[in-house]
């Protein structure tokens, strides 16, 4: 109760009741009810770590815009490719202490699909910041196709080798630098210099195009 009427006084209300969700939902959802009950315990209680974007957005903002909620999406939807990698890694370890994780309950070749089909959805869902939200520009979008290239590049190769256990650590740990940079590539998007950097370059581009002969 501290924290949250620390976070209310110091941001605001709506982010201090979302931060409580989100703590609730791990340590309620996840941990004490999915976690040993369900092979989909992350998929659901994946919800959990896609609370915190909303979090700063509202502390920020005082408001949930599409794009917050988009946000939330993508980390959703990236939660399970990315803990399935560890998962297939550490599997034996999860066999042990009977916790359902997806390789253990349905095998590699399974979880190798699932981590494809999720992350075939997060590419395109991370583009629609750019298109048709227009929430990032260019720089992002180059950036998060670049990423979501190399993210489908990794599912493939295990999808095609679902037991070669480096595979899933390379799928894992990319996964992580992923996430990172994806972040990294909106907040570098937002900045006034790089708008002005895209629009001089567009503008440039233009001139060049209005010049060749039609």
């Amino acid at each position: 109760m501290l924290a949250f009427g620390l976070q209310a006084l110091v941001a605001n209300l709506l982010s201090a009741v979302l931060a409580m969700v989100g703590i609730a939902i791990y340590v309620g959802v996840y941990t004490h009810w999915l976690k040993r009950s369900s092979p989909q315990n992350i998929v659901i209680g994946g919800a959990a770590g896609a609370i915190p974007p909303l979090v700063g957005w509202a502390a920020v903002t005082g408001d949930l815009p599409l794009a917050a909620w988009l946000f939330f999406a993508i980390v959703f939807i990236w939660t399970p490719p990315h803990f399935w990698g560890l998962a297939m890694l550490i599997q034996d370890d999860y066999a042990k202490v009977n916790v359902p994780m997806m390789p253990v309950v349905v095998g590699d070749k399974a979880t190798a699909q699932q981590i494809w089909y999720y992350t075939l959805v997060l590419v395109p869902l991370t583009l629609m910041m750019t298109y048709p939200l227009g929430a990032t520009g260019t720089v992002y979008a180059a950036i998060a196709l670049g990423l979501g290239g190399l993210f489908i590049q990794k599912a493939w190769a295990l999808l095609k080798e679902p037991g070669d256990r480096d595979l899933a650590k390379g799928l894992f740990k990319f996964s992580i630098l992923y996430m990172m940079l994806l972040s990294a590539g909106m907040v570098v998007d937002s900045w006034p210099v790089t708008r002005s950097a895209v629009a001089a370059i567009s503008g440039q581009v233009e001139s060049l195009v209005s010049m060749l002969p039609l």
